[in-house]
């Protein structure tokens, strides 16, 4: 959502807010579409950030939505340009007009501060995007699957039924919207907004977005009208309403011929390259997949985008993520091709860059297939030679970033011996690799091999065994570990039994950690929980109940507690859900109540949006948690501040009402977009501003 970040900043993130400001499409403007950052809490220093990682939005500060078109920073026009970090701060990226790609120019202010005579000032890195974290944020929907847990509680199916099984606690249990309430109240609410003729961008968006989510078809004559901007009153849609007509699309599910050729228009129309519809437009025909896409019309308007001319950076990365999301193993050979040629299999194709490259390696990872028809191997050993070279020169590191990634996601399909040797190229990497982020992601990856169904035991045994190495020895301390603790704790929670080789190690790992950094020790704790370790609730609930030790670390343990669904979290859990000192405690806590089917939760989560004064990151978190525990009683409240006849709230606080009925009215256990999300390589996207945007959309 747009934001004024320029009034109550503390002092120590001004250059952090000033940098959003000037970096259209990768800062507070990415909050659009009932947005929310995916990253920590609080600022990334400029010096753990890379030329392409997006800067993230400061902390402290209540948001506000500004008037009117100049009120706060846009992505229209030439502004969506490949980012660069020339002029103006300089600490991080900014779009410029229409570049193509990342560059570094000259001038600016950014970099290390400087004492005299140039000198720089010393100043303690942070720990930037390779901190676990940001993995977390990406990936969490999809590994807590919280409307899930909340029917198998219900059902009396899950792990956290023993919690309120008895009959004195019925009363406490999470009540599901009903069919009734989500049509009869919330639809036509939403409805209404579609057709408010002066209603703010970002909500009205965010309605569009929350009845596709809904999978309300009788909005798509008005989706199609708003992706066009063909208004029916006076004046012209928004940037941000166009662009999430367009992505709704794939969030409505409604495959028909007549949406595919719709989305497939919109992505050829190169008019349109001032907005992010085209590249939205892609992400819905990926998310619609490749079931119904006859004589594979999408396919061949995808392939023709990556061969032609494109002036922005955007729906080239956007295409290739769609193909992904496709599954149509057809398009292995065409992927391949492109990596070995740099170029689609086309006369007079234009040439990739490298950029571009990197999301071609995760198509092949989201299709999973190991080979080709011709070669049952040729995908995992081409992903291989690009990940370690093989005595040549090394591919670029958002290459090889991926290639690890998608290793991970291949490896599950392959023979045996196969994923052997795949253990043992990801052991070398995870060891070795030239690259913080290459490494984490090695670690991820040997997690998702051994979790997955099926995988010999001596296979994920000595998996395991290397993981284990690193949450021992992994260097630097605060940035392997936590990444091995994670890998192991997705081998884990697939185990019937992992006493001795996983919750005992990740267990010690959280005790020893008591006087060391907090947040690695928050990714032990998510590790336990992820494990469901009975053994580990006692020093779990301690830290939760200590209001002395640090906050972020107390909001992991509460996550984790919820988890477990473990009884003897839960009084701990309810104290510090009514805790107020800290507001993203208190969005963790209650997330961790929702898991435990505690309604308790409903009531503090809406005191905090009500209040309309907290930060984007704990409004948004908010807004997430009410909309995925989907608990009828949060409708009426969400109501009121998404209509506000009365005017109290900011238009910010009112979208992300919006947002959280959507979610509500969901009947899907996660979330449409969690399939983009989910292992991506988000060190690739700060180079594409509309994937930037794409992935904070609640």
């Amino acid at each position: 959502m747009r934001l004024n970040l320029t009034t109550h900043l503390p002092l120590t993130i001004m250059a952090s807010a000033a940098l959003l400001l000037a970096a259209p499409g990768l800062g507070s403007d990415a909050f659009a579409h009932g947005g929310a950052y995916r990253g920590p809490a609080g600022e990334v220093p400029p010096d753990s950030r890379e030329p392409s990682d997006p800067p993230p939005p400061p902390e402290g500060g209540g948001p506000t939505t500004p008037g009117g078109e100049t009120g706060g920073p846009t992505t229209g026009g030439g502004d969506i340009g490949g980012p660069s970090t020339g002029g103006g701060d300089g600490g991080g990226p900014t779009t410029g007009g229409g570049g193509t790609g990342p560059s570094t120019g000259g001038g600016g202010t950014g970099g290390a501060k400087t004492g005299g005579a140039g000198r720089p000032t010393s100043r303690k890195k942070g720990p930037g995007y390779e901190d676990w974290t940001f993995w977390w944020n990406f990936n969490k929907d999809d590994i807590l699957q919280l409307k899930s847990a909340i029917k198998k509680a219900q059902t009396g199916t899950g792990t956290a039924v023993h919690v309120f099984g008895r009959k004195k606690g019925r009363t406490n249990q999470i009540k599901s919207a009903t069919d009734a309430a989500i049509q009869n109240d919330i639809v036509p609410a939403l409805q209404a907004m579609l057709d408010e003729e002066d209603l703010n961008f970002d909500i009205q968006s965010a309605a569009a977005l929350a009845l596709a989510k809904i999978g309300d078809k009788t909005i798509v004559p008005t989706l199609k009208r708003m992706a066009l901007n063909q208004k029916t009153g006076s004046g012209k849609y928004h940037r941000v309403v166009e662009e999430s007509a367009a992505l709704a699309f794939g969030l409505l599910q409604d495959d028909s011929d007549e949406n595919r050729e719709f989305l497939i228009q919109l992505i050829s129309d190169k008019d349109r390259n001032a907005s992010f519809v085209r590249p939205f437009a892609a992400i819905s025909l990926g998310l619609l997949g490749a079931e119904n896409d006859k004589f594979d019309q999408t396919y061949e308007a995808l392939m023709n985008i990556l061969q032609g001319k494109e002036s922005k950076p955007d729906i080239k990365p956007a295409s290739l993520v769609a193909i992904g999301l496709l599954e149509n193993e057809q398009a292995v050979p065409d992927l391949l091709f492109m990596l070995d040629n740099g170029k689609v299999d086309r006369k007079g194709a234009e040439a990739l860059k490298d950029y571009e490259l990197a999301f071609a390696v995760q198509a092949l990872g989201k299709i999973g297939r190991p080979g080709t028809d011709e070669d049952a191997n040729a995908v995992i050993d081409k992903i291989t030679s690009l990940l370690t070279g093989k005595g040549k020169k090394k591919a670029e590191k958002n290459i090889r970033r991926s290639a690890a990634i998608a290793l991970g996601q291949i490896a599950p399909q392959c023979e045996t011996k196969v994923q052997d040797a795949i253990i043992g190229t990801l052991k070398s990497v995870a060891k070795n690799g030239q690259d913080g982020s290459e490494r984490n992601f090695a670690m991820i990856a040997l997690g998702r091999l051994a979790a997955a169904d099926g995988v010999d035991e001596k296979v994920r045994s000595d998996t395991v065994k290397a993981l284990k190495y690193h949450l021992d020895k992994g260097k630097p301390a605060n940035i392997s570990q936590p990444f091995a603790a994670l890998a192991m704790g997705l081998v884990g929670r697939t185990m019937s039994s992992s006493e001795e080789d996983i919750r005992k190690p990740l267990r010690l790992k959280f005790a020893e950690g008591a006087k060391g950094d907090p947040r690695a020790r928050g990714a032990y704790a998510i590790a336990s929980g992820l494990v469901r370790d009975p053994l580990a609730v006692p020093e779990l609930v301690g830290v939760l109940s200590d209001r002395g030790a640090d906050k972020r670390l107390r909001g992991y343990t509460a996550v984790a507690l919820g988890m477990t669904g473990d009884s003897n979290s839960r009084d701990a859990i309810r104290a510090a859900l009514a805790d107020d000192t800290d507001r993203d405690l208190r969005v963790q806590t209650a997330i961790a109540a929702g898991l435990m089917n505690d309604a308790t939760v409903i009531g503090e989560l809406v005191k905090i949006l009500e209040s309309g004064e907290e930060s984007q990151f704990i409004l948004g978190s908010v807004a997430l948690a009410l909309g995925q525990i989907g608990d009828e009683r949060a409708i009426a409240p969400l109501l009121e501040i998404s209509a506000d006849t009365e005017k109290k709230y900011p238009d910010i606080t009112r979208a992300l009402a919006t947002v959280a009925l959507g979610q509500i009215g969901d009947r899907r256990d996660v979330p449409t977009l969690s399939r983009v999300a989910r292992d991506i390589n988000f060190r690739a996207i700060g180079l594409v501003p509309s994937l930037t945007e794409l992935l904070t959309i609640l």
